[in-house]
C-alpha cells in the first residue's frame, strides 16, 4: 500500500515538474556594428558608405519557437512595433518550454491583418495609428520597416527606405541553445542595423517607399543579415560571474525591495532595468550594488521583470510582483 502511495506521489511530482510554465522574453539589442545603436551616430555599411539613422522602426509578427527536441510553438496574436531608439523587451507569455533551439519570426504584419483598419485597434496596440505613421493605407497596408536618416560625405543626402507589401513578408530563423532558469527564459538577439543597408548605396542618398528596389532589398537584408544570437557568452560576459541575483521581499507590499547581488569579481559593473509585461522600460539603474534599495512606489499591482544588464545586454531576468 505504501509503495502504491509513493508511486502515485512520484507520478504527480513528475507531471507538475514536466508541465512547469516558464516566462519567455525576447530581448533585442540594437547595434551599429560592434557599438550600441544611438540615433544620429555615424556608421558604415559593407560598401564603406557612411550614414546616420534618425528613425528606425519595424514590425515583428508570427513569432514561433522550436524547443525541447523539435516541438514548435506559435506565439499567437502578438505583434511588436520595435523602435531601435528604445529598449526592446517583448513579453512572449508563459509556456511549458524549457529549451529553445530556434526562433522564427516575420518582419512586417501578416497578410490577415495587414489590410485592416488601424483605428479598430486600441490606442496602445502596436497596430493602432502611430506618429510618425507606420501605415501606408488600406490597400498597401503597414510599413514593415521605416528607416530614415542621412548619407553622403557631409551627411547632407536623405536616406528613406519604407518597405512594405505582402510579397515582402519575409521570415527569419535563428539557431539558439537556451535553457530556462528560475522560471524565466530570455532570448537575447543582436540586431546590427549596418546590415540593413547591406549592398545599398547611400553615399548619394536614396529615397524609396514601396514594395520594390532598395525598399525591398532592405527587407531582404532584415531577413538575411540583421539578426543573430547575442554575444553574451564571450569572455567579457560570463553568467558564472554572478553567484546570486534576487530581490527581497518579493512580492513587494510597501513599494520598496532590496537587491541581493553577489559577484565573483567586484570590478565588473552591472545595471538594472525594470520593465512591464508589454516590454516598456519603467526605470534604469546604473552600477547597482548588493543591498541596494529598488523603488516600486509608482507602479500598479502586478508582475514586472527585473533585468540584470552588463555591457548593454540582459544576462539574467527575474520576475517580481507588486501587491
Amino acid at each position: 500500500m505504501k509503495k502504491n502511495i509513493l508511486f502515485t506521489i512520484l507520478l504527480f511530482a513528475l507531471f507538475f515538474t514536466s508541465n512547469a510554465q516558464n516566462s519567455l522574453i525576447l530581448n533585442i539589442n540594437h547595434k551599429l556594428g560592434d557599438s550600441e545603436f544611438t540615433v544620429n551616430d555615424s556608421a558604415k555599411n559593407n560598401l564603406d558608405h557612411e550614414f546616420k539613422v534618425t528613425r528606425l522602426e519595424y514590425y515583428i509578427s508570427e513569432i514561433s519557437l522550436v524547443h525541447d527536441g523539435g516541438n514548435e510553438t506559435l506565439i499567437e496574436n502578438l505583434w511588436a512595433l520595435v523602435d531601435a531608439a528604445s529598449p526592446s523587451e517583448i513579453e512572449l507569455g508563459d509556456f511549458d518550454i524549457n529549451n529553445v533551439e530556434k526562433i522564427r519570426f516575420h518582419i512586417g504584419v501578416d497578410p490577415d491583418h495587414n489590410h485592416l483598419d488601424p483605428s479598430s485597434w486600441h490606442s496602445s496596440h502596436p497596430l493602432s495609428p502611430k506618429f510618425p505613421s507606420m501605415h501606408w493605407g488600406w490597400t498597401a497596408g503597414y510599413r514593415f520597416v521605416a528607416l530614415e536618416g542621412n548619407g553622403g560625405p557631409d551627411f547632407n543626402q536623405l536616406v528613406q527606405l519604407h518597405g512594405l507589401g505582402d510579397a515582402n513578408y519575409f521570415m527569419t530563423e535563428i539557431d539558439l541553445d537556451l535553457v530556462a532558469a528560475d522560471n524565466v527564459l530570455t532570448i537575447n538577439l543582436d540586431a546590427d542595423y549596418t546590415k540593413a543597408l547591406e549592398d545599398i548605396a547611400v553615399n548619394a542618398g536614396v529615397i524609396v517607399h514601396g514594395e520594390n528596389f532598395q525598399a525591398k532589398q532592405c527587407l531582404e537584408n532584415f531577413r538575411d543579415y540583421v539578426f543573430s544570437p547575442a554575444s553574451i557568452t564571450s569572455s567579457s560576459i560570463d553568467f558564472r560571474e554572478v553567484t546570486k541575483f534576487n530581490l527581497f521581499p518579493n512580492p513587494i507590499e510597501n513599494g520598496f525591495t532590496t537587491l541581493i547581488l553577489e559577484l565573483k569579481d567586484s570590478n565588473y559593473k552591472y545595471d538594472l532595468s525594470i520593465t512591464s509585461l508589454d516590454g516598456k522600460q519603467l526605470d534604469y539603474l546604473y552600477n547597482v550594488i548588493d543591498n541596494q534599495t529598488v523603488e516600486f512606489t509608482n507602479q500598479l499591482p502586478g508582475m514586472y521583470f527585473i533585468n540584470l544588464i552588463k555591457e548593454g545586454q540582459t544576462i539574467i531576468t527575474k520576475k517580481v510582483f507588486v501587491k
